[in-house]
């Protein structure tokens, strides 16, 4: 006999979790790469792009921290999602196995 999954049993929340969170993760990567070009051409604008000289733009020096607190974030998320596909992996193989 073949098993069908009882449609009244709520999506798992670690599924909602993981595409959320890939989600998430697309959404900051996205804001990155604004930020990269953002960064760009204030450097351009003002024609300085050592970050060690003081004419250096003082927007392009904020944008570069927030970039890298997003790329931080970034880690994080990344390391949450392979915590969740590795639990959702567990739950796979233990389901098979209790079939």
């Amino acid at each position: 006999m073949k098993h069908q999954r009882d449609l009244r049993r709520p999506v798992d929340s670690g599924s909602k979790e993981t595409v959320q969170t890939s989600a998430l993760i697309g959404d900051l990567e996205r804001i990155v790469r604004i930020i990269d070009d953002d960064i760009a051409r204030e450097e351009k604008e003002s024609g300085v792009f050592d970050r060690s000289k003081p004419a250096y733009p003082i927007l392009a020096t904020m944008l570069r921290v927030r970039r890298n607190n997003l790329a931080n974030t970034i880690a994080s998320l990344e390391r949450r999602l392979a915590t969740l596909l590795d639990r959702t992996d567990e739950n796979k193989i233990a389901d098979v196995q209790h079939a």
